[in-house]
C-alpha cells in the first residue's frame, strides 16, 4: 500500500464548536475535510498507545495493537467527510487507524490530486485490490465528480467492511470478490496472513503461508465486459493488488487498447523496478510519476525511479496508458 502522509493543515471547527479533522488534501473547496466518530474510550486508547510504543520503542504498533485489541469497542469507528460520504474501519487495523492515531494524515494525496484533476471527466472507476473501499467510496462521491466504480478485493475478511461502506454510502458502488489475475476462472490460494498490506496471492513453489483461503481469479477484460463496456467508454484503473501487478496488466490486453489510464504501484523494495519495467520494455506504454503536491512527471528512463522510491518499506504510485489514447494527451499536455 502506498503511504499515509502528514499534511500539517489547520484544525477547523464546526459552528456547534465539536473539531473537525484536518484536511488531508489543501483544496479550496473543503471537500476532503473529515471527522471520525467511535468510541471515545477506545480512541483514546489507541492514541495513548501510539504515543508510547513510539517514544519507547521508536517502531511501529502492530504487535501492542494486538494485544490491545480484546479491550477495544467492537464498535467501528467511522470517517465522515464534509460531502456526507462515510467510511467505517477496524480500531486494531495499524494501517487504517492512523485516522485516530495521526488526524493530520492524507492518504494517497498524489492520487487524490490527480483523481480531482479528472472529476469532470466521464469515466468508470475499477478499484483493483480495494480493501475498505476508500477510493470507490470517494471516486463515487460528489468531491470527485460521482463516477460509476467497482470495487474488486480478494479477502473475504476485508470483504465485510467493504460490504458496510458499501451499504453506509447508498450502494453507489459495486463490488466483486474475485482475485485480478492474468486468466479468468482459476482457483488461487490466497494468503490471509498479518495485515492486510501483506496479503497475496500464494506463488508456488515458496513456502506456504499458514493460512490461505482459495479465491476465483478473473480479469479486467472480463470486468469490462460483465459491465457492458464499449470502445467509447474511458476507463481508469487502480491497481494495488500486492505483487499481481504484471499478472493484471497481462489480463487487461482488450482493455488496453482502449481509452484507459492505469494507476499503479511500483514497490520501494523492488529496487529492479520489474512493474514498470514491464510497461515500458513489454508494453511500450508511456509512464509517468506523480507526486503528493500534484506534480506529474514523464519518466524517460528507468533509472529515475531510483531516486523516486526512496523509502524500500512503501509502494509507489505510477500512472501509464496506452499512447496516443485521450488519456496519454490529456496527460502529456499538464506533465513537468
Amino acid at each position: 500500500m502506498a503511504p499515509l502522509i502528514a499534511t500539517g493543515a489547520a484544525h477547523r471547527r464546526r459552528k456547534d464548536g465539536r473539531q473537525l479533522g484536518r484536511r488531508y488534501l489543501k483544496h479550496d473547496w473543503g471537500a476532503f475535510d473529515y471527522e471520525v466518530s467511535g468510541s471515545r474510550l477506545s480512541m483514546g486508547l489507541v492514541r495513548v498507545l501510539h504515543t508510547a510504543v513510539a517514544k519507547l520503542t521508536g517502531r511501529g504498533i502492530g504487535l501492542a495493537m494486538q494485544a490491545v485489541k480484546p479491550l477495544l469497542s467492537s464498535k467501528l469507528p467511522c470517517v465522515h467527510f464534509a460531502d456526507g460520504s462515510r467510511l467505517f474501519f477496524r480500531l486494531d487495523d495499524v494501517y487504517w487507524n492512523s485516522f485516530i492515531r495521526q488526524p493530520d494524515i492524507a492518504y494517497e494525496p498524489e492520487m487524490g490530486k490527480l483523481l480531482l484533476r479528472l472529476k469532470d471527466v466521464d469515466y468508470t472507476f475499477f478499484d483493483c485490490g480495494a480493501n475498505i473501499g476508500y477510493w470507490s467510496v470517494l471516486v463515487t462521491s460528489e468531491m470527485l465528480g460521482g463516477k460509476r466504480a467497482l470495487a474488486v478485493e480478494a479477502s473475504q475478511e476485508t470483504i465485510a467492511i467493504l460490504e458496510q461502506n458499501c451499504n453506509a454510502n447508498g450502494r453507489r458502488f459495486e463490488i466483486c470478490r474475485k482475485a485480478l489475475f492474468e486468466t479468468d476462472g482459476q482457483v488461487l490460494s490466497f494468503s490471509d496472513d498479518g495485515p492486510h498490506a501483506a496479503r497475496h496471492i500464494v506463488a508456488s513453489p515458496g513456502p506456504a503461508p499458514k493460512h490461505t483461503e482459495p479465491v476465483i481469479s478473473i480479469t479486467v477484460d472480463s470486468l469490462a465486459q460483465q459491465l457492458r463496456m464499449t470502445d467509447r467508454d474511458r476507463l481508469v484503473i487502480k491497481f494495488d493488488v500486492e505483487g499481481a501487478e504484471i499478472s493484471a496488466f497481462k489480463g487487461s490486453r482488450e482493455v488496453l487498447k482502449r481509452d484507459t489510464l492505469i494507476i499503479y504501484e511500483d514497490h520501494g523494495n523492488d529496487r529492479s523496478h520489474t512493474t514498470t519495467r514491464y510497461v515500458l520494455d513489454a508494453l511500450g506504454f508511456p509512464v509517468f510519476s506523480i507526486a503528493p503536491d500534484g506534480a506529474i512527471t514523464k519518466i524517460e528512463d528507468l533509472s529515475a525511479l531510483d531516486g523516486l522510491k526512496a523509502d524500500r518499506r512503501l509502494g509507489y504510485n505510477f500512472v501509464t496508458c496506452p499512447p496516443g489514447c485521450g488519456f496519454h494527451r490529456w496527460i502529456e499536455g499538464i506533465a513537468g
